[in-house]
């Protein structure tokens, strides 16, 4: 069976609307594609995928906290395209196979092109709610925690569930066949980043959620974090011996030494109450998230525009109220960044300035919410043009700082605030370091230049063009539709191009 056009539009617009990941700046290629996208979709749809030979991905080491990191990557945009279309198609093959949403609540598959692939949007607050109100029945609660999960995933183990799942036999090897790629021909880990890769982790876990459930283990599960509910410490500590069995068994898997804990019920209690997401940590934040609640009706996806919020609203929510609750966040003897991370999601919904400066200048304590804050840089509504020139000037010192300088990802989320905002201008400082910058820097840089309409610097880098990696080159054509029509069309119809992504854009930028 081969990818339908409904499929290839639905997952076009997903990644337009909802971009390909949540850790990465969106592609701004995307745009291009959907404005061109029955030309895009009559080069995939009813193809044979053996023609469409994985692209090079994006690798980034991204902080989870002030110690930890992990590998996160960026697939090609036509890649991420197309593995969202065969998750769209085919993933409730997947879905009929799992579990109980009762029991299993991460990644549950319901593609909905306003909220995404996956059905709820509060399913880790509902799994530690379940997991609360079900402690109350038990004496001891086991906590396990797989180590390393997504990078521990065999791609025969994936292959396998695909078949089972009904997964065509063309569209199962594309997957593995791009899984890979990601691997450098090594069969174990899947990328850890893009939307579509939850489902297929999900289905690595079936035979292991199966076996659970047949040899009579009480659970819940979310992810990587399995909870099991015991009437006695020894059942605990047999359960545990059981579920180490079954990890190693089935896919060589072992649990992380010092999250895996026996916790006595009114303890473990404790522990649901710091896992719940939905926990403001005084009354000013409580009094903001029910004021962003009040625009979005809730939904934690939906922006929210000044246009819709009343004067009164706006003018109550000051940079000395958001202000105060970073700092208690940040004061904190351990900072709960889970929390905080999500405070910074919904702040970006509404897009209020007043983060602004405590984010900027306390940045070292916060990088473990890097991404997040330049979401909400990103985001920010109803502030002079002067002011973006103030983001923009410290946005570079960030750049110089020791805390950057060393980080490829913060430098790449801090570049790329320069490619969505005209506004924060500086652009003189970017082209000068334009020859001593590493490639994705390089990418954002020439996406800065669309941006701040530098059309005749961009035309300057037109003999280096075959020199760019893909990604820069992907960057360089959208940023050469800008230029006069005769001679864009003349260096573009010099370019040899076999992918579809490639030979849409490059079509988009001839004609805009």
């Amino acid at each position: 069976m081969m990818l339908t056009k409904d499929s290839i539009n639905w997952a076009i617009d997903f990644i337009q609307n909802h971009s390909d990941g949540d850790l990465f700046p969106r592609i701004l290629e995307i745009n291009a594609i959907s404005s061109y996208i029955d030309d895009f979709v009559a080069l995939i749809e009813g193809k044979d995928l053996t023609q469409f030979t994985p692209g090079a991905c994006r690798r980034f080491i991204v902080p989870k906290d002030e110690i930890s990191y992990r590998q996160a990557t960026q697939l090609d945009p036509q890649d991420s395209i197309i593995l969202t279309s065969i998750i769209h198609q085919f993933g409730s093959g997947i879905e009929a196979r799992r579990l109980h949403n009762n029991i299993v609540y991460s990644y549950r598959f319901s593609p909905d092109i306003s909220h995404g692939l996956y059905s709820s949007k509060t399913a880790w607050n509902d799994f530690w709610k379940t997991a609360y109100e079900k402690s109350r029945t038990y004496e001891f609660v086991l906590y396990c925690d797989i180590a390393d999960y997504y990078n521990q995933i065999y791609h025969h183990i994936v292959e396998n569930q695909l078949h089972e799942s009904g997964f065509p036999n063309q569209e199962t090897k594309w997957i593995i066949k791009l899984l890979n790629s990601t691997t450098a021909n090594v069969s174990r880990g899947i990328p850890i980043g893009p939307h579509a890769v939850h489902l297929l982790a999900e289905a690595a876990m079936i035979p292991i959620d199966n076996s659970l459930h047949t040899q009579g283990i009480d659970f819940l599960r979310y992810a990587d974090d399995i909870l099991v509910f015991c009437d006695s410490s020894q059942s605990a500590k047999i359960a545990l011996a059981k579920i180490a069995s079954i990890l190693d068994k089935q896919q060589r898997l072992m649990l992380q030494r010092h999250k895996t804990k026996v916790y006595s019920s009114n303890d473990f209690r404790h522990l649901c109450n710091e896992m719940i997401e939905d926990r403001p940590i005084n009354k000013d934040e409580d009094k903001i998230l029910k004021l962003i609640r009040k625009y979005s009706n809730g939904d934690p996806y939906r922006t929210i525009t000044y246009s819709e919020i009343s004067k009164e609203d706006w003018e109550s929510l000051t940079d000395q109220i958001i202000g105060k609750i970073i700092r208690e966040y940040i004061d904190q003897k351990e900072v709960d960044y889970i929390r905080l991370r999500w405070f910074y999601r919904r702040l970006a919904q509404i897009g209020h300035p007043g983060a602004i400066e405590i984010s900027l200048s306390n940045i070292s304590q916060l990088s473990p919410c890097f991404a997040n804050i330049c979401a909400y840089l990103a985001s920010i509504q109803s502030i002079s043009a002067e002011q973006w020139v103030y983001i923009g000037e410290q946005l570079l010192k960030l750049l110089d700082s020791q805390e950057v300088v060393h980080n490829e990802f913060f430098r790449l989320s801090i570049l790329s605030l320069f490619t969505k905002n005209e506004y924060i201008n500086h652009f003189s400082y970017l082209v000068n370091k334009f020859p001593v910058s590493e490639p994705f820097a390089r990418r954002e840089i020439l996406l800065a230049a669309y941006q701040n309409s530098a059309y005749d610097w961009l035309r300057e880098q037109k003999e280096n063009y075959q020199s760019m990696d893909p990604w820069q080159k992907m960057a360089f054509i959208y940023g050469v539709s800008g230029l006069p029509k005769d001679e864009k069309r003349f260096f573009l119809n010099s370019l040899t191009h076999q992918r579809p992504f490639d030979s849409v854009l490059i079509k988009w930028a001839k004609n805009i």
